[in-house]
């Protein structure tokens, strides 16, 4: 009897231990993973800054210091994105323009000025 119940003890060892490996290599891998939950806000350009989140950015205008054409730049996982090209005049205000969506995540934004 005792030739078929160590076979048995052996595999059932052998699997706890895969198992237990598995699980490290998981938790080791969201660990190295960078999160989709980051956010920021971007230095402010003549009046516009930008803001990101987990997968997505926006571009904001308050009472713009020089008119010409502004931006929103993402900067994603796997390339970037951009906003079409958004013109404004001195002192106007736009609270949300310029949207971008990465695939994945974004680690941050910056807005981009030509006149």
């Amino acid at each position: 009897m005792t030739e078929h119940t160590q076979p048995a003890r052996r595999a059932r060892n052998t699997i706890a231990r895969v198992a237990a490996l598995a699980g490290v290599a998981v938790a080791a891998v969201a660990l190295a993973t960078p999160s989709a939950m980051a956010s920021g806000t971007s230095p402010k350009l003549n009046g516009c800054y930008s803001t990101w989140g987990s997968t997505g950015s926006v571009g904001h205008c308050v009472k713009v210091t020089e008119a010409g054409q502004y931006k929103n730049h993402g900067v994603c996982t796997f390339g970037s994105e951009e906003s079409l090209w958004t013109s404004f005049g001195y002192g106007e205000s736009n609270p949300k323009w310029g949207g971008v969506e990465c695939t994945f995540n974004i680690s941050k934004s910056y807005i981009m000025f030509t006149d």
